[in-house]
C-alpha cells in the first residue's frame, strides 16, 4: 500500500496553465470527495478529448483548474474511499472514467479520483490492464452514439474512422444490433480487422464513391469519428442522421437543412459501465489495445493518437 496521503507530491502529466503545452510535472495528490474513490492508476488510454485539452479546444466549453491533467479513461486499483461510498471498496481492481463538470483531475497521473457509482466498475478478471484501461469512455461514448441513433436493425450506418477505439468497440455494438455496416480505415490491416468485428463492408478512408457504390440512396446514419464531416455528409440520405463526438455543437455540422445533426459527448452513467463490464468479461465485446507506452513517454503516445493506429494506445503508469 503506497503510504503517501492527500497532498503529497504525485507524478502527472498536465496542462499547469492555460496555453501552456502538457507536461510531466508534480501536482498533489488528490482525496476523494463523499461519493469518490481515489484509484491508483496502473494504465491509461489516450483519446481524442486529450488531444482536444491539450491544444485547449476546450477551455471554451468546459472549466479549467489548473494544473489539469489530462486523461478520462483508466484502469487501477482502488487506493481510498470518501463518505458515502458503497460496492467498492480498498483493494479493488477497476476500470472508470474521470468525469466531473471541471477539468482538474486525471487520469495520467499516479492516483485519480472518480465517482464511486457512475465511474468506476470492477473489471472483469479477463482483461488486461491496458484493456480494462479502454473501455470507460470509449466504450461509454460508442454506446451513447449507438442510442442516439435509435433503432438502427436493417438500417445503412456509415462508420469514418472506425479503426479508433471508439470506432472498434461501436462496429461491434452496432452489428449486435443488426445493422449493416460500411466501416471506413486508412489501412489493409485495420480493414481487416473491421471486417472480423462484424462490418459488413469495409472500404478505403478516402475512398466515397466506394461508400456511394454501396449505398447508392444515401446511409441512413453517418458516424463521425475523424476528419472533416464536411466531406462525407453529401452521402447521407435526405432526413438521415450524423452523429458526432467530434463536432460539440449543432451549428458546427455541414447540411443542417437536410441532415439531422447529433453532437453527442460520452459521458459515462452506473448502467453503462456495467453492461460494457459484461460484455467484456463475457468476450462478446473485444477491447483492441494497438500500443503500450511508459508513462516518461506520455507526449509521444498523446501525439501517436490518430495516425493510422488500430484501436486504442495506453500509457502504463503503474
Amino acid at each position: 500500500m503506497d503510504a503517501r496521503k492527500a497532498g503529497d507530491p504525485m507524478k502527472a502529466f498536465a496542462v499547469t496553465a492555460q496555453g501552456e503545452q502538457p507536461a510531466h510535472t508534480d501536482v498533489d495528490m488528490p482525496e476523494p470527495e463523499p461519493g469518490e474513490a481515489r484509484v491508483r492508476v496502473i494504465a491509461a488510454s489516450v483519446n481524442g478529448f486529450d488531444r482536444a485539452v491539450a491544444a485547449g479546444w476546450m477551455a471554451a466549453y468546459v472549466e479549467h483548474r489548473y494544473p489539469v491533467v489530462l486523461g478520462r479513461e483508466f484502469a487501477g486499483i482502488v487506493d481510498a474511499v470518501g463518505d458515502g461510498v458503497t460496492g467498492l471498496q480498498v483493494g479493488d481492481r477497476v476500470l472508470g472514467v474521470v468525469s466531473k463538470p471541471f477539468l482538474r483531475e486525471g487520469a495520467f497521473a499516479e492516483f485519480t479520483t472518480a465517482a464511486a457509482d457512475g465511474g468506476l466498475v470492477v473489471a472483469p478478471g479477463n482483461l488486461s490492464d491496458a484493456q480494462a484501461a479502454s473501455l470507460g469512455h470509449t466504450g461509454s461514448t460508442a454506446l451513447t452514439i449507438l442510442a442516439s441513433a435509435g433503432d438502427v436493425e436493417g438500417k445503412t450506418v456509415l462508420v469514418v474512422g472506425a479503426t479508433g477505439g471508439v470506432g472498434t468497440l461501436f462496429v461491434q455494438l452496432a452489428a449486435a444490433a443488426g445493422a449493416e455496416i460500411i466501416a471506413t480505415g486508412r489501412t489493409a490491416s485495420g480493414r481487416e480487422l473491421l471486417a472480423q468485428l462484424g462490418a459488413t463492408h469495409t472500404v478505403d478512408y478516402a475512398d466515397l464513391d466506394a461508400v456511394r457504390a454501396l449505398a447508392p440512396d444515401g446511409v441512413d446514419v453517418a458516424v463521425h469519428l475523424a476528419g472533416d464531416a464536411g466531406e462525407f455528409a453529401s452521402l447521407v440520405k435526405d432526413g438521415g442522421m450524423l452523429v458526432s463526438p467530434v463536432l460539440p455543437s449543432p451549428d458546427l455540422f455541414p447540411e443542417q437543412d437536410r441532415l439531422t445533426p447529433v453532437p453527442i459527448a460520452g459521458y459515462p452513467s452506473a448502467d453503462a459501465l456495467a453492461i460494457l463490464a459484461e460484455l467484456a468479461g463475457s468476450g462478446s465485446l473485444q477491447v483492441i489495445v494497438y500500443r503500450e507506452h511508459p508513462f516518461d513517454r506520455a507526449g509521444q503516445a498523446l501525439g501517436e493518437f490518430g495516425h493510422e493506429t488500430i484501436g486504442n494506445i495506453v500509457i502504463r503508469i503503474g
